[in-house]
């Protein structure tokens, strides 16, 4: 017995819209939700052995707790800086665009999750389309844009090169700056999934009838010309344009809903050869759900660290590493996923005063040497006006009123107190990691990320 099985486009928009509307701002209790919570991270202190060239990041369960032991600080991303995008793809002129037809699966993508069709494209005034018609496969010469007067039925814009484009959405101002670059471009997400009774279009309509051929011998003042349907909807209307006894375009005048298939054919006593296509809409009409008719897989997380986010994380540092942790928590939540904003992940340790002072990225230790130790760790860094060390990659017990060594600097300074993290390293899910050239910290700097997750 055979079995053989696809995971749909649905299946990944169903995962993308988990993502965007997961976050939430209160505490949960333990596993109610796959995504309560997620925070971006900065880890690694420690440079490469080749900077320009970091080392590809392993997934065993030993590097990702040495990772977890190398951060030092996380910053939460909230509901607001999440979106599903799609790849970019802005309309050019003299481009082959592909048309909508319910008989492919136009949201196709290759084993390297590009689009296989050119089917949708954003104008210059951040209005997205999608093709419906492309004049028998001919360069689209005229920008689809929305002005009133400038559409025909159901939202539908002609331009005179004969492309049939429908309007989706446009890209709000804030999500633009937040979530479009170069390669990606933000989705509007409508309230529900597909629903047939949420839509006046109902399980499809007919927005467009393409003409492949025009046939000849189409006289309309001695014989009229109709357009007739054969399927399963109701309300469909539509009247030929014909010019020198050929049909030139078909317009729909009432789209029709609840057509789950549909066969137009173009009738009459005075000509023939006519061929055209009806492709029947998605689900609720195009437009009604643009996540699953645009093909996204993709969703974006934001963040931004400014400065030393009130005293938080230091910035005299640099780091290697970034990354997104899923439902991490805190002790003084645990089980509880963490809800606070940001989090320092370092343990503090306040020493005498003293000379010398210890080194960033510097290994200190307590203990009979730096080979034989009760406790050791990395300095991230270290504030000589209050005598705080901040200390990362810890091992062993701390003992107060012993000294604390550092084995580059030859500082030598005794340990008064200290305090550990709320955050707890090695809980929630390591989601996302990458390896980069070294990133300089500073006091008024602000470093933002975006990190585009693929289903």
């Amino acid at each position: 017995m055979a079995n053989k099985n696809i995971l749909t486009t649905a299946a990944k928009v169903t995962q993308i819209r988990q993502a965007y509307y997961s976050p939430v701002a209160v505490i949960l209790p333990k596993l109610s939700s796959p995504l309560a919570s997620i925070y971006c991270f900065l880890a690694k202190v420690e440079p490469w052995a080749d900077e320009n060239n970091p080392s590809a990041p392993v997934e065993t369960p030993k590097d990702i707790k040495k990772i977890f032991k190398n951060i030092f600080a996380v910053k939460n991303i909230t509901s607001g800086s999440i979106s599903p995008v799609i790849q970019r793809v802005d309309w050019t002129s003299g481009a082959i665009y592909d048309y909508y037809s319910d008989d492919i699966n136009i949201t196709a993508q290759d084993n390297n999750q590009n689009n296989i069709y050119n089917y949708y494209v954003r104008n210059r005034y951040d209005q997205v389309f999608k093709c419906l018609w492309n004049n028998n496969g001919i360069a689209s010469t005229y920008e689809p844009y929305f002005q009133p007067g400038s559409y025909g039925t159901n939202n539908i814009y002609t331009g005179p090169d004969g492309y049939k484009w429908k309007y989706i959405y446009t890209v709000d101002i804030g999500a633009k700056v937040k979530f479009m670059d170069t390669n990606w471009l933000p989705v509007t997400v409508k309230d529900y999934s597909p629903n047939p009774l949420l839509w006046s279009a109902g399980t499809g309509n007919i927005d467009v009838v393409n003409v492949l051929n025009g046939g000849s011998g189409y006289d309309t003042a001695n014989a009229p010309v109709s357009i007739v349907v054969s399927g399963d909807g109701t309300g469909f209307a539509a009247t030929a344009n014909v010019a020198g006894g050929a049909i030139q375009n078909i317009i729909v005048t009432t789209p029709g809903s609840n057509y789950t298939y549909a066969n137009v054919s173009v009738v009459s006593t005075s000509g023939s050869g006519a061929i055209v296509r009806s492709p029947v809409s998605p689900v609720g009409g195009h437009g009604s759900d643009p996540l699953t008719e645009l093909g996204c897989s993709h969703v974006m997380y934001t963040v931004e660290f400014n400065g030393s986010e009130g005293g938080f994380i230091p910035t005299d540092v640099d780091y290697h590493q970034v990354g997104l942790i899923f439902n991490p928590t805190t002790t003084s939540l645990s089980p509880y996923v963490a809800n606070g904003s940001v989090y320092s992940t370092t343990t503090d340790i306040i020493v005498s005063p003293g000379f010398g002072s210890y080194t960033n990225d510097e290994f200190i230790y307590q203990g009979q040497s730096s080979s034989n130790t009760t406790f050791s760790g990395l300095v991230l860094s270290f504030n000589t006006s209050t005598n705080v060390v901040k200390v990362l990659n810890t091992s062993g017990t701390i003992t107060t009123n012993q000294t604390l060594y550092g084995k580059s600097s030859g500082t030598a300074r005794t340990l008064l107190s200290y305090s550990t993290p709320n955050f707890v390293l090695n809980s929630g899910y390591l989601a996302f990691i990458e390896n980069r050239t070294g990133v300089q910290r500073s006091s008024d700097g602000i470093e933002q990320f975006r990190f585009v997750l693929g289903y």
